[in-house]
């Protein structure tokens, strides 16, 4: 933990530093954005406790495997010429579903599983009219939650770790005040997912390798205000 505290403090201090080189005497422009990502990854111990949950059950229709996320991305940007600082608010979220028929009942019921990636980040952000890359430095939290018919108690675990997400961007000018820019991003965690508790949940036994839920994706973003 130690370790992982000085990585980050490191990281924010060059933020800072880059933030001191470029600000002096510079009126920024400010930009509100908003726009929509989709990212893929894969957690092949998390489908496995899935898996296995999925063959304990008596499903007409069962759990899927979870290998993406979408969901909102919003923040403001303040830009110097062609420098700029971020902060941002991305939330990714996917929601599987499981339904099942009781013996002697005529309507059937349905398990949930809710899994959400939400974060908070500030960057920095290099760009000309067209072709720009930028860094994040993101706070996560992750969300798990788990409805199952058969359980009154619902299950809910929040995890928080520090990310570094790398992106490239490319924008297409608008008319007026607004442009839209597409980023290809890679989000890189600093430490792992912990099944433990939801295979413990899910009556199963605990131990499944822990893995960083790495992401490539794509945002689509719309940026209004004075250019």
């Amino acid at each position: 933990m130690r370790r992982q505290i000085t990585f980050t403090k490191k990281y924010i201090l060059i933020l800072l530093v880059l933030f001191g080189l470029i600000s002096p005497a510079v009126q920024a422009q400010v930009n509100l954005k908003a726009g929509y990502n989709f990212s893929f990854f894969s957690d092949q111990g998390l489908n496995q406790v899935i898996s296995t949950f999925n063959t304990s059950q008596q499903y007409t229709r069962s759990f899927k495997h979870l290998t993406w996320l979408q969901g909102f991305e919003g923040g403001v940007r303040f830009k110097a010429d062609i420098h700029a600082f971020e902060l941002t608010y991305q939330s990714a979220y996917h929601r599987l579903t499981a339904e099942g028929q009781l013996v002697g009942e005529t309507e059937s019921y349905t398990d949930k599983i809710n899994i959400a990636v939400n974060s908070l980040a500030f960057g920095y952000q290099v760009s000309g009219d067209l072709v720009g890359a930028g860094v994040d430095l993101q706070y996560q939290w992750y969300n798990s939650r788990v409805k199952l018919a058969a359980e009154e108690d619902r299950y809910k675990v929040v995890q928080k770790m520090w990310a570094m997400k790398f992106y490239l961007m490319f924008t297409l000018e608008g008319s007026g005040y607004i442009d839209a820019a597409v980023q290809p991003y890679y989000i890189l965690p600093f430490d792992r997912y912990d099944l433990d508790p939801l295979s413990q949940y899910l009556n199963q036994a605990p131990g499944s390798a822990e893995e960083k839920w790495t992401r490539i994706g794509l945002t689509l973003l719309f940026y209004n205000g004075g250019k």
